[in-house]
């Protein structure tokens, strides 16, 4: 069991990037099933979080991510959205996705923070059917109808189409492949748990730039 927690959490750290693996470290755990004190659901992204509280240490790991990513010279906090800086100029808050790669730098700028999130857990469907999760199967994550907003999940079976030589009729072997698909689901809606993908998060930024 600890062998596949420990597989499960490499496959998660693959998938996140490696700035945003950083920031669910510090500011973990970041799960929907039990939320850790200080995240709260955010109304910014429906599903996610978004960091109020973080204690001294937090704050100050957080800084220095942002320094190191950002090339920032200096990192401050607002209380608002929008404000003033030092020079007593009007700021207001910019959402910016972290990425390993693709974020700008700012070397010699002030960045002045206002929340740290987490998207949603998400997922690549592609990736259901060429890497089921466990004994060709996997349990689909809670998705919705774009269309009418309606829940619903997905089960995917695979399953070997050869049969033993001794079984000849072809009803014999429909029979067969059915037993088989049964029993498979079967044991996917025993413990779907075991038969889910690993999601991945994103992190956000939101903060002025000067």
């Amino acid at each position: 069991m600890g062998r596949k927690i420990i597989v499960k959490n490499i496959i998660n750290k693959v998938m996140t990037n490696q700035i945003t693996q950083k920031f669910i470290d510090i500011l973990g755990p970041i799960t929907d099933s039990k939320t850790h004190f200080s995240v709260f659901q955010s109304p910014a992204t429906p599903g996610g979080h978004d960091i109020h509280q973080m204690s001294k240490v937090q704050k100050e790991l957080v800084e220095e991510l942002l320094k190191n990513h950002f090339k920032f010279k200096e990192v401050d906090w607002m209380e608002l959205p929008s404000g003033l800086d030092k020079n007593r100029n009007p700021i207001v808050a910019k959402t910016i996705k972290l990425d390993d790669n693709e974020n700008p730098t700012y070397e010699d700028k002030i960045a002045y923070v206002y929340q740290v999130l987490f998207t949603p857990k998400m997922y690549d469907p592609a990736t259901f059917a060429k890497s089921p999760v466990k004994d060709g199967c996997t349990f689909g994550p809670l998705v919705y109808n774009p269309e009418n907003l309606e829940p619903y999940r997905s089960v995917t079976l695979t399953f070997n189409p050869t049969f033993p030589q001794d079984i000849d009729s072809k009803e014999d072997q429909t029979e067969v492949m059915k037993q088989q698909l049964r029993d498979k689901l079967e044991k996917v809606l025993s413990n779907p748990d075991e038969y889910m993908p690993e999601g991945y998060r994103g992190c956000l930024v939101r903060m002025a730039v000067v």
